[in-house]
């Protein structure tokens, strides 16, 4: 029997953040559009934009439908681009706990190695400030989780109820 758990939605930052990328984006395109320019650099440059746009529309719309789900043998991850499997053998278990950054600050994600990072939002591989690499995907930092692995990387998570994953 699987339990599923859910990834903590956008806040009102996180949503923010998207609205503004993709309008930039979508403003971007409008003023290549009308910008006096060869016809080839137009369509490559609106042929670069339009997938982007879509991308990142399909990001916002999917994250706040993310979650995880441990069954009996595995743990998986499912997030927009990002998602994986791990055997549940190669979790540590005993090591799952809340995450607090203030009393933590060597979990704290710096630089971003693979991945999407902006206000109220963070997706993908990060290195941490203890320069340890990570799997990441927070939205809200008051319902983070650590799940340590032994595969040399931690996942730190926003989960809905952090408490549910905790008591299991």
């Amino acid at each position: 029997m699987s339990q599923v758990y859910s990834l903590a939605p956008l806040t009102t930052t996180g949503h923010w953040s998207f609205v503004a990328l993709l309008a930039i984006l979508i403003g971007l395109a409008v003023f290549i559009y009308f910008k006096k320019m060869p016809k080839v650099s137009k369509a490559v440059s609106i042929g670069v934009l339009l997938p982007m746009v879509l991308a990142f529309s399909w990001m916002f719309y999917k994250v706040n439908d993310s979650k995880l789900i441990v069954s009996s043998d595995t743990l998986t991850l499912e997030v927009p681009f990002y998602g994986f499997s791990l055997p549940l053998s190669e979790v540590d278990r005993a090591g799952i706990k809340r995450l607090d950054l203030n009393s933590e600050p060597d979990f704290k994600p710096n630089f971003r190695a693979n991945g999407m990072g902006m206000p109220g939002f963070q997706l993908g591989w990060f290195r941490l400030a203890n320069e340890q690499k990570a799997f990441v995907a927070t939205t809200d930092t008051d319902k983070m989780v650590l799940i340590p692995t032994l595969l040399d990387y931690p996942l730190i998570l926003s989960l809905d109820e952090p408490d549910e994953l905790l008591n299991r």
